[in-house]
């Protein structure tokens, strides 16, 4: 009945064969999957880009709660000393009553914050146009992301009220 029972020694050589195949086995069938999922799942390559599907191009209204129509009329991005200079031009229309637009800092694609020049449109009256332009230099070959707005209006002579925003960007690039 003893004679049955494998001594330790040999028990032990079983398992660690059994490591020594199917460990680098089981490696390889990961990294496989792997290397198909990525590539015949979406994935799109080592070198894909990175594309935004939705947000703001030039020509849209930005703030489509609001008011008043403010629509973005050019978007420019200027490639000069390691750096990107980004200028974006909105223009507000019909605003119902005493209004203004803030263009605060962005936000870029890499997730840094870039404060801009501070522009804003400076108080409108009710049906009164403006412009406003803003300028943010984005380290390297960044790409913005998406803008803080601040609308501060009073319709209806009520005490003007801030209100801040975040507009989402698609594809700036010209």
């Amino acid at each position: 009945m003893l004679e049955d029972i494998d001594p330790p020694e040999v028990s032990m050589v079983r398992v660690l064969l059994i490591l020594a195949i199917g460990l680098p086995i089981a490696i390889e069938v990961v990294t496989f999957g792997g290397f198909i999922g990525h590539y015949f799942g979406g994935g799109g390559g080592p070198a894909a880009t990175p594309t935004v599907e939705s947000g703001a191009t030039v020509g849209d209204e930005i703030l489509p709660a609001t008011g008043a129509t403010e629509r973005l009329e050019g978007a420019t991005l200027t490639e000069a000393d390691n750096a990107t200079r980004f200028v974006l031009t909105v223009t507000v229309t019909n605003p119902p009553g005493d209004y203004e637009l803030r263009l605060g800092a962005v936000t870029t694609r890499a997730g840094r914050t870039v404060e801009g020049s501070g522009a804003t449109t400076g108080s409108l009256a009710a049906g009164q146009d403006g412009l406003v332009t803003g300028t943010w230099p984005l380290p390297g070959d960044d790409r913005p992301d998406t803008l803080a707005v601040t609308v501060v209006s009073a319709p209806g002579n009520d005490t003007p009220t801030p209100r801040a925003y975040t507009v989402e960007f698609g594809d700036l690039s010209a």
